[in-house]
């Protein structure tokens, strides 16, 4: 049985799909905004760009030999030279972009102990500027003939004997064992001891010894040899010393060594013994 088209009917069916499509996008308006779409294509082209210059920019940091460091400004320094400084400090051909203050400061710190203090600032394209202050030699220490220097702190560093005299800060030689402290510096009671002798404005030789058990000692203007120790109390020693003597001279003792360490009970041994 063969079927019959009716017109109407299939326009029917057609006009009800066109209305549940209709019921669910509104005429007149696209399913995304056309506004959204622009800028989301405007975004990427935003995002390639700067991927790009960035790119660029980074290609151009690192090939470019003009960012890489190869000297530095260097004040500060008197008796280290600046190639001595410079090399410390790690960056010889290193680019700017990997320098570190602190990195820089402490590798020169470590590097090169008679210094003090080190500050250094970098900038672009491959400027440097480092700023040293020298440790001031206080004391040349003479160690079976090894020679150190020792400033005011107590920092121990290489040195010889006509070396940082220059600026006039003055020097002691002192023989004998270095005492160090676990850190590598003089032994706090002799760093004292010596303070206080060197501010305590007494006419004292140049020369010192050292011993473990009898900590410094000097020979005076009689060619006796004074004991006076060390750690605080430099003052008072020396008052006491300075009585000591004064009596040996007017009984016309001649002493083999005068011992101050204690000054409540000062002591001294007679030549002859």
């Amino acid at each position: 049985m063969t079927k019959t088209w009716h017109p109407k009917r299939d326009a029917k069916r057609y006009d009800k799909a066109g209305a549940v499509v209709l019921n669910r996008v509104k005429l007149g308006q696209a399913p995304v905004s056309l506004y959204r779409i622009r800028w989301m294509h405007i975004g990427l082209w935003v995002i390639l760009t700067l991927a790009v210059v960035g790119g660029g920019l980074g290609l151009w940091l690192t090939v470019d030999s003009r960012f890489y460091i190869y000297d530095a400004r260097i004040v500060g320094n008197r008796r280290l030279s600046q190639e001595e400084i410079f090399d410390a400090s790690g960056l010889r051909g290193l680019h700017i972009l990997w320098a570190r203050s602190g990195t820089i400061e402490a590798s020169i710190l470590e590097a090169q102990p008679s210094l003090k203090s080190v500050e250094a600032s970098c900038r672009l394209p491959s400027t440097c500027e480092i700023a040293v202050v020298e440790r001031r030699p206080r004391v040349l220490w003479d160690e079976n003939g090894t020679r150190w220097w020792i400033d005011e702190q107590g920092a121990v560093f290489s040195g010889t004997e006509t070396e940082g005299v220059s600026d006039g800060s003055g020097r002691w030689l002192i023989s004998g064992p270095l005492p160090r402290d676990a850190e590598g510096n003089l032994d706090d009671e002799v760093r004292v001891g010596l303070a206080e002798l060197w501010e305590s404005g007494w006419d004292l030789p140049d020369t010192f010894q050292y011993g473990p058990a009898q900590g410094l000692s000097f020979v005076d203007e009689h060619g006796w040899r004074i004991v006076v120790g060390q750690g605080s109390g430099m003052v008072r020693r020396l008052r006491v010393m300075e009585d000591l003597v004064a009596h040996l001279e007017a009984h016309g003792v001649t002493p083999r060594f005068v011992d101050v360490r204690f000054s409540e009970v000062p002591y001294y041994a007679p030549g002859g013994e």
